[in-house]
């Protein structure tokens, strides 16, 4: 265990490094969260990861979940943009999960215009960004668990793409001390997406000196771009709970959680998040995210009932992300538990 955190605190300081441009990367969709109640409790989630979002915070949660997951979330983003997430969990034996995921970002139709036509010329375009991913997860010992996300990221605009793959990575540490877990993820780590596609062939002139000649086919070179790279370290603990609680109560369940971000194309972040839940059922949840220019408070609210009997569970959460000028961004999350 001891080698463990060396290593990834090794890697931690080697990455850090990198760490000195700002605004420098592309598919900035993989930086919107999932999951209403990971929002509601403003993004720190790193240590509490144990549900079907699990994959997109920390990989190694997915091996917490009871049963078989299913699990959807919307998001009605700002500028009539939305963002789409599906997973799917399956225990594989008693200490690993296998899941996958799937989040797309897509707009509404936009008219294309031109320098020639600056009010349209009659086309449409859409932009859609998606990325799939395939999940293990597995359970070292009865206090660490770890786990790994391969996911393959595609950019679409028009009649360009961009392709690339990469992989999350992540951990999850129960100290045995009323419940305090630490959790570490470092996510988006991969190669350089560059935009190709028929839009950048153009004709060009191989040979100025030479009237009369044909012009030929050039293809118009872009930069790559590198991914969103994040690094998230966070605790979580139970105040109030029926176990392993700083003050143990059987009905009512205040739970808090803090992460740190360190992404490699803004400033470092911190975010806060306290969740009460009653009977396991009903949940409140608010948090605030601090260093961020806009979207600093969040809150949300969820409910957890049995679905066709005690073997089958509904979970439907809500959340609002305001983002000043744009007014306020709502999340909407469902999950499908069928515990065995």
């Amino acid at each position: 265990m001891k080698k463990l955190l060396i290593t990834f605190s090794f890697c931690v300081t080697i990455l850090f490094g990198e760490f000195d441009k700002v605004g420098t990367s592309t598919a900035q969709f993989l930086k919107i969260g999932v999951g209403a109640r990971a929002i509601a409790m403003g993004g720190s989630y790193v240590a509490m990861a144990d549900d079907g979002y699990s994959h997109y915070w920390n990989p190694a949660g997915i091996v917490k979940i009871d049963g078989i997951s299913s699990s959807f979330s919307h998001t009605n983003y700002l500028l009539d943009i939305s963002h789409e997430y599906l997973s799917l969990t399956v225990p594989i034996n008693n200490n690993g999960a296998l899941g996958f995921s799937f989040s797309a970002m897509n707009t509404d139709e936009k008219e294309v215009t031109t320098v020639e036509n600056p009010n349209g010329t009659g086309l449409t375009y859409k932009v859609m960004d998606i990325s799939a991913g395939i999940s293990y997860s597995h359970q070292l010992s009865d206090r660490l668990c770890y786990g790994i996300t391969a996911k393959y990221i595609r950019l679409s605009a028009y009649h360009e793409t961009a392709n690339s793959f990469a992989i999350d990575i992540g951990s999850i540490l129960d100290t045995g001390y009323n419940g305090l877990k630490i959790g570490m993820a470092l996510t988006n780590f991969g190669g350089n997406l560059k935009y190709e596609g028929r839009d950048l062939i153009v004709k060009a002139d191989s040979n100025n000196n030479i009237e009369g000649n044909y012009l030929s086919d050039a293809n118009l070179q872009t930069e790559a771009w590198r991914l969103p790279l994040m690094i998230r370290i966070g605790v979580a603990f139970d105040l109030t709970g029926p176990e392993n609680a700083f003050f143990v109560n059987q009905s009512n369940r205040i739970s808090i959680s803090m992460d740190a971000e360190h992404p490699n194309d803004a400033s470092e972040h911190v975010n806060l998040g306290v969740e009460y839940g009653l009977m396991e059922t009903l949940f409140l949840r608010v948090g605030h995210r601090f260093n961020y220019s806009e979207d600093e408070t969040t809150f949300g609210a969820g409910i957890k009932l049995p679905l066709g009997g005690d073997h089958n569970r509904i979970s439907i959460d809500y959340a609002v992300l305001p983002i000043g000028p744009f007014g306020n961004t709502s999340y909407l999350s469902i999950e499908f538990n069928s515990l065995f």
